[in-house]
């Protein structure tokens, strides 16, 4: 595995901090009514552009708005140049549905309302936060996972779900649970690619998604998810002008990916197989950046129980040539 030079560690960091304080942009034009002339702005949304009301002209705020506007769309263009090179150095970046989908999610409020980016989706956005280039095949898939451990997760404004991944990919639909009783949790594109909504599970019995009413979807429960959650990092994804998401720390993803290669069905071999080649890579970039990470993430884990988190990440690690003894104590 390369690392990433210093260069791009900066220009990335840069990009990230631009991202998170960046204006909102958009296209400014005029329409005249009754002899007046009013602001409006086509923002770029996903795959889309959103009207919206500005003003009237001459009004301080909305001559504000429009300045800052403006100047949104000049530093857009900027960040747009910098992903492009950020991209022609070989960091990994999002297809189109994928970009265009977080995009959307973002610009709806989830992200910043607790919402976080799982699955192989947030382990594409980690190359930043471990200083390393992860494997190719690694990075393949199609579909995203959104977690949330609020089921009172909105968007602002409000929104159903479907509607926002609609401004990503405008073919998005629900996928009719067997109990048609039961909100959607999946929602696929016409071409199949899925993007699938979770919580934690909270009894070993759930099997249902549970309401997240706001959204009007529901949200699968899997196991371990509140723990892989918590206290998640930003980062950015190489799409249009960069889109802010919000990952799990990258040492739990790993963590969290040892345990679940041990707790898939037999015959999801190719998803057990992806699991621990994700696992071993960001452990291998961690050893060298991060120890401490993934040391206090291992302990952690291993502290929450034997059978259902010391035991599958003992027997992971022993699949890709690990022990837990070697992590267990990085620092000493």
């Amino acid at each position: 595995m390369k690392a990433l030079t210093p260069t791009l560690l900066t220009l990335c960091a840069e990009l990230s901090q631009q991202v998170a304080s960046a204006p909102p942009n958009g296209s400014i034009y005029t329409r005249e009514r009754d002899g007046t002339c009013y602001y409006y702005v086509k923002m770029p949304v996903g795959m889309i552009r959103v009207d919206s009301f500005i003003g009237k002209m001459g009004d301080p705020a909305a001559e504000e708005a429009v300045e800052s506007l403006r100047r949104g769309m000049n530093l857009a263009r900027d960040r747009r140049k910098l992903v492009t090179i950020l991209k022609k150095e070989g960091i990994a970046a999002p297809h189109r549905t994928i970009g265009a989908t977080l995009d959307a999610i973002a610009q709806s409020g989830l992200f910043r309302a607790g919402a976080v980016l799982v699955g192989t989706g947030a382990y594409m956005m980690c190359e930043p936060l471990v200083g390393h280039f992860l494997p190719r095949p690694t990075l393949m898939t199609g579909d995203l996972d959104l977690a949330t451990a609020n089921l009172a997760l909105a968007a602002d404004p409000p929104e159903a779900f479907e509607d926002i991944l609609k401004r990503g990919d405008p073919t998005f639909r629900s996928v009719m649970q067997l109990d048609p009783r039961n909100p959607p949790s999946r929602f696929s594109t016409g071409d199949g690619f899925l993007v699938d909504l979770i919580a934690p599970k909270r009894r070993g019995t759930d099997t249902n998604p549970v309401h997240v009413k706001a959204l009007h979807a529901g949200a699968a429960p899997l196991q371990h998810i509140d723990w892989l959650i918590t206290d998640p990092v930003q980062t950015v994804a190489l799409w249009g002008a960069g889109v802010a998401v919000k990952v799990p720390q990258p040492a739990r993803f790993a963590v969290h990916k040892l345990i679940l290669a041990q707790k898939r069905n037999p015959i999801m071999r190719l998803k057990r197989q992806k699991d621990l080649a994700q696992a071993d890579a960001l452990i291998e970039a961690l050893l060298a950046n991060d120890p401490y990470a993934l040391e206090d993430a291992i302990e952690d884990a291993r502290a929450k129980g034997r059978k259902g988190w010391e035991v599958p990440i003992e027997r992971s690690l022993a699949e890709v040539g690990r022990r837990t003894s070697d992590y267990s104590k990085v620092a000493s």
